[in-house]
């Protein structure tokens, strides 16, 4: 298999079972604060790991996916539009230059934050019930305590998946 499908493939495989695993398990844990946003770690991952223009297609595939997986809350194509900008944004943080075992937590937990604070800005932009300061400020704290922990499990799995297809290459 070339490098190419094979990544396509590992990349479907990562963001289907993220979108089962969100919908099916993580989205009904009564945990406090936010939801565990596997989703969004698998998004961050893989464009931390190949770069811009993947992750705002991988950001974009999975937020269809999610907004298509029922219980679909809000407009269709929210999610992929928060995802895709989320997904290339962090693509743009990821170089090849130094870069210490923390920074792709920082980045992903960055990432959850500013998930967060684009759902709530596109809900004023459509008019959907919009999201309060109070409300964004009680996310935030779970949401990066959720996300960096997801990270610590993801990331290396992921990356390893990815550099199955790419044993010359060394980002993380």
């Amino acid at each position: 298999m070339s490098p190419v499908w094979g990544r396509a493939v590992v990349a479907g495989l990562w963001v289907l079972t993220a979108v089962i695993l969100q919908v099916v398990v993580l989205s009904r844990l009564p945990l406090p604060g936010a939801t565990p946003d596997l989703v969004l770690v698998v998004v961050a991952g893989w464009a931390l790991r190949r770069g811009s223009v993947e992750g705002g297609i991988i950001g974009f595939a999975a937020g269809l996916l999610v907004g298509l997986a029922p219980p679909a809350v809000g407009p269709l194509g929210l999610t992929a539009v928060v995802l895709c900008v989320v997904g290339y944004l962090v693509g743009l943080v990821a170089d090849d230059g130094q870069r210490s075992s923390l920074t792709p937590l920082v980045v992903v937990a960055v990432a959850g934050v500013v998930s967060v604070t684009l759902f709530a800005g596109l809900a004023v932009i459509i008019g959907t019930p919009p999201v309060t300061w109070s409300e964004l400020a009680r996310q935030f704290p779970g949401q990066v305590l959720y996300t960096v922990l997801l990270a610590l499990v993801v990331l290396p799995a992921l990356s390893a998946s990815i550099r199955r297809f790419e044993p010359s290459t060394s980002r993380w």
